[in-house]
């Protein structure tokens, strides 16, 4: 992971970005954005995203964006804001990029269009962190929930009861989000739906495309074109 001195807007409008903060793993597809203020450590892999970006500074980060990164909704009017940037800034013309007035348009709008995006908490306890961690890089599907508490040294009603304090999700959850992100990445890197189906430990592609359908609303294809 990095952070920059900036703040950053990126409004996705092809593909998708599965990006990674110190406490949660996000997948933010076309037609929302994502802010990340400045000094915030984050990371991500593409799959075939296009968009457009604005780099925002430190100060105006602190004095006008929010704190914490945030997806919202790229409605029409974000889309129109960011495009007039992004011709702008092809031409080089003077850096009106954050004037005033249209500061304020795109603050407002960002606020009325906070989206839901697909998130995947992490926990902070430090041996469920690396265990669920570990877990989530193959998303190995004989793992049970007692095996994965007895690795975390606890049982499994504690286990439980301490990562829903943790990450707000039951682990039944979270382990189908996981799951739903490690496919996606998968598919990034050129799996096909069925294939990755089978690496996700699915013993046809008809569940990882149920998953995929109550997460996002969309099938696997879809939203991999999208």
């Amino acid at each position: 992971m990095h952070s920059h001195s900036h703040g950053e807007i990126y409004v996705i409008q092809n593909g998708h970005l599965l990006s990674t903060s110190a406490d949660a793993r996000w997948l933010i597809p076309a037609g929302q954005a994502y802010w990340v203020p400045a000094g915030t450590l984050h990371g991500g892999s593409l799959s075939n995203v296009s968009g457009i970006r604005i780099h925002v500074s430190a100060d105006m980060t602190k004095e006008f964006f929010p704190e914490a990164a945030v997806v919202f909704n790229a409605t029409p009017l974000i889309l129109a804001l960011m495009e007039r940037w992004g011709e702008e800034a092809e031409h080089g013309l003077p850096k009106r990029m954050l004037d005033s007035h249209r500061l304020a348009v795109l603050l407002d709008e960002m606020a009325r269009s906070i989206a839901q995006p697909v998130i995947l908490p992490i926990p902070t306890h430090q041996v469920m962190r690396q265990v669920m961690s570990d877990w989530s890089m193959e998303c190995d599907e004989r793992a049970s929930l007692d095996e994965l508490a007895s690795r975390c040294r606890m049982s499994r009603r504690t286990f439980t009861r301490h990562f829903r304090e943790e990450t707000g999700l039951s682990p039944g959850v979270w382990m189908q989000t996981a799951r739903l992100l490690r496919g996606y990445s998968l598919m990034a890197s050129g799996a096909s739906v069925t294939e990755t189906a089978f690496m996700l430990g699915y013993d046809s592609a008809t569940s990882f495309f149920n998953l995929c359908r109550r997460f996002t609303g969309m099938n696997p294809s879809d939203f991999a074109r999208k």
